[in-house]
């Protein structure tokens, strides 16, 4: 393969790498927001356990509703710990690919760089080893 081809295949390649790097950092800040708004919903719903059990009830339907309601809290508040759980997993994994692709594609620059170098290099040369002597002088 010759240098140049490689170095333009090389830049491609750096080029979608940074194409898609766009869509991971926008689902990474999307995660976020959610887990945020999970975690301030846990807050609410564990304010909510606290308040049901200081109330003080003497009548036994009363009693039996808010035990169904703190029950409830309970279940769905385990439910959402374990959806945030799940999405900051899913966050770290995201954040794990876009820390991948951003090396990726530094070091894929890096070596299109290069090779565009030894193109230029070799070029150089060629067109030195062309002219004559005399011709090399008023060339610089």
């Amino acid at each position: 393969m010759s240098s140049l081809r490689r170095a333009k295949l090389l830049k491609n390649m750096a080029l979608k790498e940074k194409a898609r790097m766009p869509q991971y950092i926008q689902r990474q800040s999307k995660l976020r927001e959610e887990i945020g708004q999970i975690e301030a919903l846990l807050d609410r719903m564990a304010q909510l356990l606290r308040d049901a059990g200081d109330a003080d009830v003497q009548q036994a339907h009363r009693l039996q509703s808010n035990r169904w309601y703190e029950l409830r809290l309970i279940e769905e508040s385990q439910t959402l710990r374990n959806k945030a759980d799940f999405l900051s997993t899913e966050l770290e994994n995201i954040s794990a690919a876009l820390s991948r692709m951003s090396h990726k594609q530094q070091l894929v620059s890096k070596k299109a760089q290069e090779s565009l170098e030894q193109v230029h290099r070799a070029r150089e040369a060629r067109l030195d080893g062309a002219f004559p002597p005399h011709q090399k002088q008023r060339r610089t």
